[in-house]
């Protein structure tokens, strides 16, 4: 028997300019290590030869243009992530589409590829703000992958079902939500897709949660390029975090949290189990042809 495809994520963001931004509110551009880190996943996938769906924040199509043009001359698909990874929650609908629109003509202009598949920062789309949905449809793109089916303190839509599914707009449109993946322990339903879980469990989490996933429908699997990233970050950021509050302090710490791990458990996953783009894999679940 032919083994299950499983979708390959990755969303593409520096991890530096990020936390200066969002706990020290300092702004700079995306870092080298970005670049560095995604290269590494690149050699690690080609070693492997599987193609995944790179997710791109735009401002890291502006600081590195030529890692984008190797992501897809390595024959991976390419999807937007927003602009600078400002949580959609906290947007108007205009700064939303805005930061969208930037985003895709980033990776197009740089690219000549039609983008068609998006996912939210910190997978900000809930029943709250489905509007982005229309948004999305409104810019051109075929499919969304947001929505987390659980309730969690920073995001979800618990209500909104585990399947990839044709999702219809207030006006009779229609786009395809591809929701990360999560399973039930003990009555309660919690995120199993990567990302934090990956990096905070054992690798037994990831490879039980596929085995209840496997069969009703396929495992989406996300992460970023800075959880393989082990060395201290800059002198500047270290400075930071040692004059921040004792909240700041934890908070940075957890996203550093068995880092060491992580490229063992990856090259596992990969072993074990067949990955594609998400865009594929939903042709094959839907029977569509993106």
């Amino acid at each position: 028997m032919a083994k299950e495809i499983h979708a390959l994520t990755i969303d593409v963001e520096d991890a530096v300019n990020q936390a200066m931004r969002n706990f020290f509110h300092q702004d700079m551009e995306p870092t080298a290590r970005v670049y560095d880190n995604t290269m590494r996943l690149l050699d690690l996938f080609s070693e492997y030869g599987v193609s995944g769906t790179f997710f791109i924040l735009g401002e890291v199509s502006r600081t590195h243009p030529n890692l984008i043009k190797e992501i897809e001359r390595r024959g991976h698909e390419l999807g937007i992530h927003g602009f600078s990874h400002k949580r959609y929650h906290s947007m108007s609908r205009a700064e939303v589409r805005d930061e969208i629109i930037r985003a895709k003509a980033s990776i197009e202009e740089l690219t000549g590829v039609n983008v068609i598949g998006h996912r939210a920062p910190e997978f900000s789309i809930s029943g709250e703000n489905a509007w982005v949905l229309e948004e999305l449809h409104d810019q051109g793109f075929k499919y969304d992958s947001s929505i987390y089916p659980v309730l969690t303190s920073r995001y979800g839509w618990p209500d909104f079902g585990q399947k990839i599914r044709w999702f219809e707009l207030n006006d009779g449109r229609r786009i395809i939500e591809a929701p990360l993946s999560v399973v039930k322990y003990c009555g309660k339903t919690i995120p199993a897709s990567g990302g934090g879980s990956f990096r905070a469990y054992p690798y037994g989490f990831t490879k039980r949660a596929i085995g209840r996933i496997s069969g009703s429908q396929p495992y989406i699997f996300y992460m970023h390029p800075y959880e393989i990233d082990t060395p201290p970050f800059q002198d500047f950021y270290m400075n930071a975090v040692r004059s921040s509050s004792f909240h700041n302090k934890l908070q940075l710490k957890m996203y550093w949290y068995n880092r060491h791990t992580v490229f063992p458990k990856l090259k596992k996953l990969l072993e074990d189990y067949e990955f594609t783009t998400l865009k594929n894999v939903i042709n094959k679940q839907l029977s569509a042809e993106l």
